[in-house]
């Protein structure tokens, strides 16, 4: 049966699950879950993506993710490459560690994340890892312990998370908590979905393999990436390049096109780079990588050029 290629939206949140081939265990020791703790945070530092939950099982992952511009592809690449020649050399193995791609499924805002950061952070004791809420509470190898306060782990977002619950971090914790002690043995509409997504293969006809939410959500977000793969394609047709549009988004700021590909803290040609990332990657579908090699950077960077790229670009016309 045909799969659905990945949806990928910038600043929606994106569950992600990653397996050990045939089941078996990606993780050995407690040193491999802190080595691949310290790939994520690498990772996530350069991305600029939000950890808001996760969870290392013997033999899996999940991911709790709201995405930057940064693909998440890229990013989940090199976590599960990097991650993977350590536990080959480590292993003395050989031949792939985890079964084929990893899963990432996008999540309407609106409850729903509330209850994914539950379904991952509950892993350990369903698995029975934790025998009650006391252990985990204070199980290293959730976010869940991160924010109930026993661990530091800087790649995890706890105040977005918290701030779900209640203003003050203490009653936020304490909500938090009894939120979260609530979903034991519950069984919920996403939680199935879940479930069914990370049991089976990837079917272009269920849509809950890669997209979760009521159904005004599910069919936006498949118009939005069908509209941005019509667009892509297009352009990849017409031959559209960063260079197409630098000479107008330079008009606009009255600066000479060389100017943008020069760097530099110069706050009119600063303004005028961000907008044109932002109009070459939001409107015209031009990869993150594309503009990078037109600056001369890196991917991460025009991520972050993208946050402010909005407000850059307005009035431009192109």
């Amino acid at each position: 049966m045909p799969r659905k290629a990945r949806i990928t939206i910038p600043g929606a949140v994106h569950h992600v699950m990653s397996r050990g081939l045939d089941g078996r265990p990606i993780f050995r020791d407690d040193g491999d879950r802190t080595f691949f703790l310290r790939i994520l945070e690498q990772c996530v530092a350069r991305s600029g993506h939000l950890v808001y939950a996760w969870a290392l099982m013997d033999n899996h992952f999940h991911l709790v993710i709201r995405t930057s511009d940064y693909p998440l592809a890229s990013l989940m690449r090199s976590v599960n490459g990097q991650y993977a020649q350590f536990f080959r050399r480590a292993a003395e193995s050989r031949g792939y560690l985890f079964q084929d791609r990893y899963k990432s499924i996008v999540t309407q805002d609106q409850n729903y994340v509330e209850e994914l950061v539950r379904y991952v952070h509950l892993n350990p004791l369903r698995a029975g890892v934790c025998s009650d809420m006391a252990s985990l509470d204070i199980y290293p190898w959730t976010g869940h312990s991160t924010l109930m306060g026993h661990q530091s782990r800087p790649f995890q977002n706890t105040s977005d998370v918290l701030a779900r619950f209640a203003r003050s971090r203490s009653r936020a914790v304490t909500m938090y908590r009894a939120f979260i002690e609530a979903g034991i043995g519950a069984q919920s509409d996403l939680v199935e979905t879940i479930r069914a997504s990370n049991n089976e293969t990837e079917s272009i006809r269920h849509t809950g393999c890669w997209v979760i939410g009521n159904n005004e959500f599910v069919k936006s977000v498949v118009e939005r990436d069908r509209q941005r793969r019509i667009l892509i394609a297009e352009h990849a047709k017409q031959g559209v390049n960063v260079g197409d549009i630098a000479g107008k988004v330079a008009k606009h700021f009255g600066l000479p096109v060389e100017e943008l590909s020069c760097k530099g803290r110069n706050n009119s040609r600063s303004t005028a780079r961000k907008a044109l990332a932002y109009l070459a990657h939001r409107r015209l579908g031009i990869s993150v990588a594309e503009i990078a090699r037109y600056f001369g950077i890196r991917s991460p960077s025009v991520s972050y050029m993208l946050r402010d790229g909005e407000s850059a670009a307005k009035g431009v016309v192109y």
